[in-house]
């Protein structure tokens, strides 16, 4: 009987979803955990190799985050649980979310669920998990692949 985290493994594998990549998205989306305070003038916008770019509103924020550099790190590190982000670059560029209301969390999933899949990419999903014989794990990791192949339409713009 193989492990849990083996087939969750493999069915990652066969998605071609990059491991690395996953992890590094991850880290991205802890970002506004971390320093909920500053949503509206900071927005992550690429991490790549451990070096995480953020967008600041203008020259004062990124002065004024430039002195908590390594806290950030340290705590995005801590919760992610593992030393992804190894550098944050802070650069005056554009925050999408200046000025707007912060959409919630109940309105962000509603969207992302909103999102429908294409045929070819529901196949994908349902070849990869019909290997996984517990029902309740194949169900939860079909609709984990479902909300990451969402959430990656989200960011791409690809809706």
């Amino acid at each position: 009987m193989e492990s849990i985290k083996g087939v969750l493994q493999n069915a990652i594998n066969r998605t071609g979803i990059d491991k690395r990549k996953l992890e590094e998205c991850k880290a991205l989306f802890l970002w506004d955990e971390v320093a909920p305070s500053l949503m509206t003038r900071t927005q992550p916008v690429a991490i790549s190799r451990g070096r995480m770019s953020i967008n600041v509103t203008d020259s004062v924020v990124l002065h004024q985050l430039s002195f908590y550099k390594k806290e950030y790190m340290d705590k995005i590190n801590l919760i992610a649980g593992k030393r992804f982000v190894r550098d944050i670059v802070f650069r005056v560029g554009k925050v999408e979310r200046t000025g707007q209301a912060i959409e919630s969390r109940d309105e962000y999933i509603k969207r992302l669920q909103s999102i429908e899949l294409k045929q070819d990419e529901m196949t994908r999903i349902d070849e990869v998990t019909a290997q996984v014989e517990d029902e309740d794990i194949r169900n939860s990791l079909r609709e984990l692949f479902i909300s990451q192949t969402q959430l990656s339409k989200i960011r791409s713009d690809k809706i």
